[in-house]
């Protein structure tokens, strides 16, 4: 029966390689798609993370106050309502930050409306 003997300076080595390695190939990762399997068609969908990941909500029709768990987190959406929906910065549609078209989605909202959603308005714009 054959020993081996590592020192641990080759050890060292070998664990900084695996976590390099490791490292890199997360760096390498496309970033996800909407899924139409989580965004049901006639919804509008939002996102707390960019590349529709993170915390989601799906709605159906407008909403004065989106609570607590999706209040100031929108970072991304997909609009599959087949209506204009207006998103603003405040309750009650105080503050409209953006009309979005029917089908339009997009993976990260420009750094100035990100994480400001707070109502919603389906098949009205601004």
């Amino acid at each position: 029966m054959a020993r081996f003997k590592i020192s641990s300076s080759r050890l060292w080595t070998v664990a900084a390689v695996l976590a390099f390695t490791a490292g890199t190939a997360s760096m390498t990762t496309n970033p996800a798609a909407a899924d139409s399997d989580q965004c049901p068609s006639g919804s509008f969908c939002l996102w707390e993370q960019s590349s529709y990941r993170g915390d989601f909500r799906h709605y159906t029709s407008s909403n004065p106050n989106v609570g607590d768990y999706m209040n100031d987190r929108m970072t991304s959406y997909w609009n599959r309502t087949g209506k204009t929906v207006s998103v603003y910065e405040h309750s009650n549609y105080v503050g409209c930050m953006i009309t979005i078209a029917p089908g339009k989605y997009e993976a990260a909202v420009p750094s100035h409306f990100n994480d400001k959603m707070t109502s919603l308005r389906v098949g009205q714009g601004c």
